[in-house]
């Protein structure tokens, strides 16, 4: 005789990422020069950056440890004047992410799935190309 168990849902669960994300939401960030982590309450589905910037050096870095500053695996996200383009929502599983630069005005928009933060294990340390 089989036994039925419910689980949570987990990072490699299907169903979270098949339904609608719930939508997430942090406006008025300002990435400064010094490291600042923002956390999601859960695992997310994607993540877009609408960097507020009005001038072409007005970049700032995002990384998803924040080692990931010290070995190289950050990116940069450019204003809409420096060929960012602001429809693009990146498909990434992360619970936070790590930002910083020099005083850029930004918001963060993210679809959210049911996968809670508490239930992953995996630790995106900055290395091995994870940033």
């Amino acid at each position: 005789m089989s036994i039925y168990t419910s689980s949570p849902p987990g990072l490699n669960s299907a169903g979270p990422y098949q339904v609608a994300a719930r939508p997430f939401l942090k406006g008025g960030l300002i990435a400064t020069n010094t490291i600042k982590v923002l956390e999601f309450p859960s695992v997310t589905s994607w993540v877009h950056f609408n960097n507020k910037s009005e001038t072409t050096a007005g970049e700032f870095f995002v990384a998803f440890s924040e080692n990931g500053f010290t070995t190289g695996n950050s990116f940069a996200v450019g204003s809409i004047i420096f060929n960012y383009v602001p429809d693009e929502a990146f498909p990434i599983k992360v619970t936070r992410i790590y930002y910083k630069g020099n005083n850029i005005p930004f918001d963060v928009v993210a679809g959210l799935t049911s996968i809670s933060a508490n239930n992953i294990d995996d630790n995106w340390s900055g290395s091995l190309g994870v940033g």
